[in-house]
């Protein structure tokens, strides 16, 4: 779990370090771009967990968006926990490859600023129309996510090897000692 959580604090703070590279024009003269490393990072490591420590994590990562990027107030939260339990639903009928976790990814991406959207639209936070939303913001968000993303995944299978291998060497050392406690006897 230690390995889960610190990757994705890196991916956050990948997040942060692009945004401060690239910036935002927020009068919408341009197109606005948004890095989603860290919420795709939280996407493709809670499709491991069971339902509930997935909705956790990703509450507990929204929360953490929450306070220290987005400054708000349990919006983030709240939305990456909606989407924890819609890719429940999602993922039981997925597998693991390039295509699908990509896809998976953009999509969630998609489906939690569509949710973002829904809520600055009721709280009367924005007055931008759908299609000036789509346009200047999430266009290129999601294109631009899409190669970052293929590279959250890259890192997440090399994560996920370095973990299979270290438990693997563990279980050896395991049985190892088990034969010599049993060759006691």
């Amino acid at each position: 779990m230690l390995a889960h959580t610190l990757f994705v604090w890196i991916c956050f703070l990948a997040d942060e370090i692009l945004m401060v590279l690239f910036p935002g024009d927020y009068l919408l003269n341009g197109l606005l771009f948004v890095a989603n490393l860290g919420f795709c990072a939280v996407i493709l490591t809670i499709r491991k967990f069971d339902f509930l420590e997935s909705v956790l994590f990703a509450i507990l990562w929204g929360m953490f968006y929450d306070f220290f990027c987005a400054n708000t107030f349990l919006v983030y939260a709240i939305i990456y926990g909606i989407t924890a339990c819609l890719l429940r639903l999602w993922s039981k009928h997925m597998t693991e490859t390039l295509i699908e976790s990509l896809i998976l990814c953009i999509v969630t991406i998609f489906a939690k600023d569509i949710m973002v959207y829904c809520y600055m639209v009721f709280q009367r936070i924005t007055t931008l129309s759908l299609m000036e939303w789509a346009e200047h913001y999430e266009l290129l968000t999601l294109l631009a996510n899409t190669i970052l993303v293929m590279i959250i995944v890259l890192l997440m299978r090399i994560k996920d090897d370095y973990l299979f291998m270290k438990e693997k060497r563990i279980r050896k050392g395991e049985k190892i000692e088990w034969f010599r406690l049993k060759s006691k006897d």
